[in-house]
């Protein structure tokens, strides 16, 4: 197209560039719960496309597979104590049984030669009646020793049970540790790695990298819900509002132009660059793309933002028109000068209506540049 040429157009837009990002990106992280490091042996290929159930990070498990053994041989010996404490206890309650029964039968011995002394000595009674009584007293004491060793019994078994259950604890919390070891996606989408500071640098995460707790692994982005993420200048905000349609293209794919729709102004301004006094305003545009899996995060795009809708309106390159007091016009070249009418002026050109067609060659106007 030349330079100084009539287009037809009813769409006064501002042209941004920007990028691609998902609307929905989900965040895969190291496990909070563990105090201890994560290193990276496995990630999915960036850009590879998971499926919720798919295993999208595996973490060293060495580090576990020694305390893994070390637990389970922890129950097994705790456990063999607890047998060795039951057949111990189970040897001390049959030594009270059988002191208990020898006891008894002494007693019925020593009642029945107390009763059979009914003709003997007063003295001879009296001894045979001491001898009933100690043993009376022994045998009660031998009760009394049975339930105390049933305590000491209960006490020493409990005690091994607990230790069991905390090293069956302390196994399920390793084999949990260990399950915990390979990350899941719960979405459907895009892989992508995240960026981290090393030495003073933004570097993308990376097989082998040591992570703590709570640390971002990969996010997977929804390329169901895609959005371009343009920069406006301080200087066209005020032309710019939500609801507004937007032309997309991308550059990877320039024979395709995407609609959309600005979403969100960022409220603050940011610098354009770090160290740049030029302030600029991220701005949302959701595209009505659907499933378009060409479309992926950090492509970069080009945004037609359409600012209005004018009917029958021409747009000219502003150096081509001509202005005197209340007059403006145009010069087509070899023709006589065209009144027209100013409605708009946006990023170096003027829309105005008149009698024009589309592809008139117009005269530069030599005062703008004198």
């Amino acid at each position: 197209m030349q330079v100084n040429t009539v287009v037809s157009d009813s769409l006064p837009m501002l042209h941004e560039t920007g990028q691609l990002e998902s609307i929905e990106t989900f965040n895969i992280n190291v496990p909070m719960r563990w105090n201890m490091e994560y290193r990276i042996v496995r990630l999915a290929p960036e850009g590879s496309f998971v499926q919720p159930g798919d295993t999208v990070v595996h973490f060293d498990m060495q580090p576990l597979q020694d305390r893994l053994s070390q637990a389970k041989k922890e129950l097994q010996k705790v456990r063999q104590e607890l047998k060795q404490v039951l057949e111990q206890n189970a040897l001390a309650l049959e030594t009270q049984y059988k002191t208990i029964e020898r006891l008894k039968m002494q007693y019925q011995i020593d009642s029945t030669r107390l009763a059979n002394a009914r003709y003997e000595s007063k003295t001879t009674r009296e001894q045979f009646a001491l001898e009933l009584e100690k043993t009376r007293l022994q045998l009660q004491r031998a009760f009394q020793n049975l339930e105390a060793q049933k305590i000491i019994n209960a006490a020493k078994e409990r005690l091994k049970r607990i230790k069991i259950e905390q090293a069956r604890i302390k196994l399920d919390r390793i084999l949990l540790m260990k399950d915990e070891m390979k990350l899941i996606s719960d979405h459907a989408g895009i892989v992508i790695y995240p960026y981290y500071r090393s030495s003073g640098r933004k570097v993308k995460i990376k097989e082998g990298e040591v992570l703590f707790p709570g640390s971002t692994v990969i996010q997977v982005a929804n390329l169901k819900r895609m959005k371009a993420v343009v920069t406006i200048n301080e200087v066209d905000r005020s032309f710019i509002k939500e609801g507004q349609k937007v032309k997309i293209t991308v550059v990877a794919y320039p024979d395709t132009v995407f609609s959309g729709e600005v979403v969100n102004i960022a409220r603050v301004a940011t610098e354009e660059r770090k160290g740049s006094t030029v302030k600029v305003y991220p701005v949302d545009v959701y595209l009505d793309s659907g499933a378009n899996y060409r479309l992926k995060p950090g492509l970069s795009v080009r945004a037609g933002i359409i600012l209005d809708t004018l009917k029958n309106t021409f747009r000219v390159p502003n150096w081509c028109l001509f202005q005197k007091t209340n007059q403006t016009w145009i010069e087509p070249l070899g023709q006589k000068k065209i009144p027209v009418e100013l409605i708009f002026r946006m990023d170096g050109f003027s829309y105005v209506r008149g009698a024009l067609r589309d592809g008139m060659v117009l005269k530069s106007n030599r005062m703008i540049y004198e």
